[in-house]
């Protein structure tokens, strides 16, 4: 904004190959400078102190995710962060030789990324954060619509594919970080680092409240995220070079943290790296070279970053996950399976023995070649030193498959396969399935709570709070005004806890049918009376994430029924009247006192015998 000099602002919100094609090519294109950045000579000493610091720190977590990327995804995984290596393609990981515990990795993302951030089924709602209050026909209009858009931006965006490779991210390295910037074409842009890149650190709350950064990015994509001006005379030779510098690479630091001042040298003075109005600065800078302006410095409101952890120790920033407890399985295994394969070898191609004289002689053990040797004396001139046993190789396999087993069970690969991998007795019911299906579910309890409230909640946060700036949202109505918007996320606990209530539901609706007829055939009072139908079908479709937009609304309900009533009420008028007419041809066909009985009603003289 124009008041804050422009620093909720950043030219890599609109970077795209058209942006890049407007940079200019030439040094005397190139004359104009970016702002000068006050004090960016103690904001960049500051900077790179605490990115020591936070390294350091990380040490230990570091070492630890090298082995689990090693054994469960190594292709995640990034060792230093070094500009300029031509051996990146080189194989990464030859420790994996039983690929259980990746594909157990694979499910268990799989599943976590189907049932909580589904792009295929609606997996959260939004409602009035007040449940004293009732939505009225603007408000429920606005919130399904205002949902209706966000699913929409989120669809359009690289937010479900982040989302598949961060839940990988979690079940092994138990940390996900993503970044979500504002961007030109697809309202939003989300970025998420690789273990290895980036450092973290918690607040007094315990949530992770700062990010820093240090990533590979070539000359050209650093002209197209922050523009020519802002680069330093290294790089701006570079791009002025031409096309065969243009993929040389640079290491860029980045820093996201609360916006509390920083001091000079001997606290003389504080220094505001943006304005006190933002809660979180961010800067952009080259990692370990000194020059005369940071590539990018913005301000943000909210946090422009969410991490997802599995389970946290005390002020610990980086989450514990699954892998962590399945890791000595997965080194056994593969150690099993080397042995395996060493046995089989040997039963193929064993270790031969044979007599002196044959050394130096010609000898093999490859189908159709001949080996000559004396056998005076019923000596053995070429035998097998070692001689296997079927009994052995079973009992090795049998050995691995209790112990992939096990890994699988630490990923709660038997949850997400739970319908085509259940073993014994068969569910008797759809009651029996679902209650089977959510006793499963509540072993991922503890994580879906914390990754809806520290990820999920932030998120959808960040993403109105974007289409909000955008104008890309409906003006809020009246009723809505000042008053809190609570979301509602449809995760698949939620999902199971629902089926589970909707399939008793249905037995109580069922029961309570076959009582009702019992109750008109015994001509006893009907029990159906004491549920208030009109309640439970809705409860019910809310219970089976039945379309709002499907029900009618009271008032359109109260309407439906007082037309009903009235043409009820004109459907008796011709048959009241043919019963009075009816009625009065009785009563004149009736003889009474000399006359009729209509007659008699109507005041008129009888006949009668002899005066």
């Amino acid at each position: 904004m124009a008041d804050d000099g422009g620093f909720d602002t950043a030219f890599y919100t609109q970077m795209s190959p058209d942006l890049l094609s407007q940079q200019p090519v030439t040094e005397e294109s190139t004359k104009r400078k970016q702002r000068e950045t006050k004090n960016w000579d103690v904001i960049y000493a500051k900077l790179e102190s605490r990115l020591g610091m936070l390294r350091t720190w990380r040490w230990s977590w570091w070492v630890h995710w090298s082995v689990l990327a090693e054994f469960f995804l190594p292709r995640r995984w990034g060792w230093l962060v070094v500009p300029n290596r031509t051996w990146r393609g080189h194989p990464i990981n030859d420790a994996i030789i039983d690929s259980t515990g990746l594909l157990a990795v694979r499910t268990c993302a799989s599943g976590m990324w189907t049932g909580l951030t589904s792009p295929s089924r609606p997996w959260f709602t939004l409602e009035i954060g007040l449940p004293w209050m009732t939505e009225d026909a603007a408000a429920k209009e606005w919130l399904e619509d205002t949902q209706d858009r966000v699913y929409t931006v989120l669809a359009q965006s690289n937010f479900y594919t982040t989302m598949a490779q961060a839940f990988q991210d979690v079940t092994v390295i138990g940390t996900a970080p993503v970044i979500i910037y504002e961007d030109y074409e697809d309202v939003i842009r989300c970025y998420l680092p690789t273990a290895g890149e980036y450092y973290l650190a918690s607040g007094s709350r315990f949530s992770v409240d700062t990010l820093y950064r240090e990533f590979n990015l070539t000359v050209a994509q650093i002209v197209e995220m922050f523009g020519i001006d802002a680069l330093p005379d290294s790089i701006r030779t570079l791009w002025n070079g031409g096309a065969g510098q243009l993929d040389t690479e640079y290491v860029v630091a980045h820093a996201i943290e609360p916006n509390f001042a920083m001091s000079q040298t001997g606290g003389k003075a504080e220094i505001k790296v943006v304005p006190g109005v933002f809660t979180y600065k961010e800067v952009y800078w080259l990692r370990g070279q000194k020059s005369e302006q940071p590539l990018s410095i913005r301000g943000f409101r909210m946090t422009p970053f969410m991490a997802a952890r599995w389970a946290t120790v005390s002020n610990e920033p980086y989450g514990r996950s699954p892998c962590m407890d399945a890791l000595g399985d997965n080194k056994q295994v593969q150690l099993e399976t080397r042995r395996k394969a060493e046995f089989i070898e040997k039963g193929v191609r064993p270790p031969m023995g044979a007599n002196p004289e044959l050394k130096n002689e010609p000898s093999s053990i490859v189908p159709g070649m001949i080996t000559y040797m004396s056998t005076d004396a019923n000596r053995k001139g070429f035998w097998p030193l070692f001689e296997v046993q079927p009994a052995w190789l079973a009992g090795i396999t049998q050995d691995i498959d209790k112990v992939n087993a096990r890994i699988e069970k630490c990923l709660f690969v038997d949850l997400f396969m739970a319908i085509s991998r259940m073993e014994g007795v068969q569910p008797r019911n759809e009651l029996e399935l679902t209650q089977r299906n959510l006793e499963r579910l509540q072993e991922l309890g503890p994580f879906i709570h914390m990754f809806e409230n520290e990820f999920a909640a932030p998120t959808l946060r960040r993403v109105l709070d974007i289409m909000q700036r955008r104008k890309l949202l409906k003006p809020l109505p009246p009723s809505l005004k000042n008053v809190p918007i609570k979301i509602n996320y449809v995760s698949i606990m939620k999902l199971a806890q629902n089926a589970s209530e909707s399939v008793s539901m249905k037995d109580v609706f069922a029961t309570a049918g076959a009582l009702s007829s019992a109750a008109k055939a015994a001509e006893q009072p009907d029990p159906i009376r004491t549920i208030n139908l009109d309640k439970a079908l809705r409860e019910y479709g809310d219970r089976n994430n039945f379309p709002q937009n499907l029900w009618f609304t009271d008032d359109e309900v109260k309407e439906h029924d007082e037309q009903a009533l009235k043409a009820k009420q004109q459907a008796q008028i011709p048959g009241a009247a043919m019963a009075g007419v009816q009625a009065a041809h009785t009563l004149a066909q009736t003889p009474l006192g000399g006359g009729t009985a209509l007659g008699a009603m109507l005041g008129q003289p009888q006949g009668g015998g002899a005066p």
